[in-house]
């Protein structure tokens, strides 16, 4: 634990420096939020969008349960038919192939929604991008696959970027499929940052629902930290520290309430259905782990207790003699 806190601090103290001499800055070491995703009003819900936190628990819940299904019984096909390493080279090939020309192609869709350029300082933290759009304008599907993940996070949570419905699903329905089909396959993969991906896509989604249907001027940034928050609850099940970790990348702390209770719905209703990923993984993988859901874990806890208090009572014995 120690060497990890001092990787850790060392790790900030250079990426500090590292960062100011990037930006032509003076060098300091104090910089805070090197992760921050986005910018957020000092009042960024209200009381009347609790109800709707809880819709987007709810969703990230049911979503996470069957993202985990999928993968678990994808994993099992690879177990079967993967037999050999140069099939697993195939196979990631394949999914690198089918992932580049899906994101490429995919913004065709939407060509005919192309949108006025502005000034991407103030409107999207991203680069616009033209794609068979006229000069001056963008494609906004395009914009958010085309970008890095990081840079299309920070539009998503930009108070000032405005999507539309269409951009939104497709984005969702790409990055959502495509994770559970890649998680699994012979390269290092995280999920992290696919799991913010597709929250904020379904966060957004649910802010232009309400703006467009209901009389309410919700906050479309919040909605797509909430989003993110859920959909990385439903699958791996972490919560206090995922809570601490989406509360670091905003820098505001009156996200916390939202983040908790979107979260502990989303960890509860993926409960009903089955397992966290990590630990199907390490079971998948068999990897030796205890957690109180494991078969004989209460057994495990006394036959140590037994242990350690039999050595207690031993080395007391030594003592005396």
């Amino acid at each position: 634990m120690w060497k990890i806190f001092f990787c850790s601090s060392v790790a900030t103290f250079v990426l500090n420096i590292l960062s100011c001499l990037k930006k032509g800055e003076d060098v300091v070491v104090t910089n805070a939020g090197l992760i921050k995703f986005g910018s957020y009003d000092q009042s960024p819900y209200e009381l009347r969008d609790f109800p709707w936190f809880m819709v987007l628990g709810v969703c990230g819940g049911l979503l996470g349960s069957f993202f985990n299904f999928i993968n678990q019984e994808m994993n099992v096909l690879r177990r079967i038919y993967l037999t050999h390493p140069w099939k697993k080279v195939v196979e990631t090939i394949v999914l690198t192939s089918v992932t580049a020309m899906l994101i490429f192609y995919a913004p065709k869709v939407t060509s005919g929604s192309c949108e006025k350029v502005e000034n991407s300082d103030d409107v999207l933290e991203a680069e616009f991008i033209k794609y068979t759009c006229p000069e001056g304008e963008y494609n906004p599907l395009a914009t958010l696959l085309l970008n890095p993940e990081g840079t299309t996070i920070k539009a998503f949570l930009n108070k000032k970027a405005i999507f539309e419905y269409n951009p939104l699903l497709l984005h969702f329905l790409i990055w959502y499929l495509l994770t559970i089909v890649t998680y699994g396959t012979a390269v290092p993969a995280g999920l992290f940052l696919p799991g913010i991906l597709i929250g904020c896509s379904l966060g957004r989604m649910m802010s232009l629902f309400i703006e467009t249907n209901i009389d309410a001027q919700p906050k479309p940034a919040t909605y797509a930290i909430i989003g993110a928050a859920a959909v990385l609850g439903g699958y791996s099940r972490l919560s206090f520290s995922l809570a601490v970790i989406m509360l670091e990348t905003t820098e505001n702390v009156n996200l916390f309430l939202p983040i908790i209770f979107a979260l502990f719905i989303s960890f509860a209703v993926g409960r009903l259905f089955n397992r966290s990923l990590y630990a199907a993984s390490l079971r998948f993988k068999s990897v030796p782990f205890l957690n109180e859901n494991t078969p004989g874990f209460n057994a495990h806890l006394m036959a140590q207790n037994l242990m350690s208090s039999t050595l207690v009572t031993l080395r007391k014995k030594a003592s005396v003699q």
